[in-house]
């Protein structure tokens, strides 16, 4: 695959976005574990007293929970923004599209590194005994550097063409964020359970956390995660050979 061959172009894109963000601060880079271990610190102020656990297990939940899904919605939030942002490029070089979808996935794939260190320093704090089943978490992760690229080939081309569908998608992700037990746990009952069941992101969360918190294999949604990316995969491929195209008239 040319787009694969061409990893020094879109790692080093990547490497340029990160640091035009962080250009001129004083933490750079270093913004993103500050940032996100202030807030597993307010949530736990807040939110950990009716949470039923302890403050040391609620903030393992929290982190690992909220880590996760920060990527996730990062990630969303990227996939919608992979054409349009590079508009320059596409319009201007001969370049594959996919180069695009790499350069999205890698520069979101280091900013997770950075929360994954915080992460791993929580567990450490409060689980000292790590069990061999938390290595199941190891595919869960990644399983995260594959959905990002066929994600992308759906997201980008649909964002590019209908420009109030970014906005949409980024209203959903921040309502979706709620029906998501990151802060609260799961139940099966009532409305938050229907929500729990129906949220394609717990599956996506679970088969990451419920390894390292609770040294379980989650292989429900480990069948529904991978029946999902079999399902996106084929959309991908069709959505992008349809699109690639195009991408260029609606630039």
């Amino acid at each position: 695959m040319e787009s694969v061959r061409m990893w020094r172009l879109w790692t080093t894109l990547a490497l340029e976005d990160l640091s035009d963000r962080y250009r001129r601060t004083l933490l750079g880079i270093s913004w993103l574990i500050a940032s996100f271990g202030l807030f597993i610190i307010v949530y736990l102020l807040v939110f950990s007293e009716g949470s039923g656990l302890s403050h040391g297990d609620y903030a393992l939940y929290v982190a690992v929970g909220f880590g996760l899904w920060t990527f996730i919605n990062n990630i969303v939030g990227d996939a919608c923004l992979a054409y349009t942002s590079s508009s320059n490029w596409i319009l201007g070089v001969s370049i594959p599209y996919p180069v695009f979808f790499f350069q999205s996935a890698f520069r979101n794939w280091l900013a997770f590194i950075l929360t994954l260190v915080v992460i791993a320093a929580i567990l450490v704090w409060q689980k000292p005994v790590w069990s061999p089943m938390m290595l199941w978490a190891v595919p869960g992760l990644v399983l995260y550097l594959f959905t990002p690229l066929w994600l992308t080939a759906i997201l980008a081309p649909l964002c590019a063409r209908y420009r109030d569908a970014q906005h949409a998608i980024n209203t959903g992700m921040k309502l979706l964020f709620f029906a998501t037990p990151i802060l609260w746990l799961p139940t099966r009952t009532g409305l938050v359970g229907w929500l729990t069941k129906y949220n394609i992101a717990v599956y996506f969360i679970d088969i990451v956390r419920e390894p390292l918190i609770y040294d379980t294999v989650p292989i429900r949604s480990w069948l529904i995660v991978l029946a999902f990316n079999v399902v996106g995969v084929i959309i991908g491929f069709i959505v992008y050979a349809w699109t690639r195209n195009r991408v260029v008239y609606w630039l």
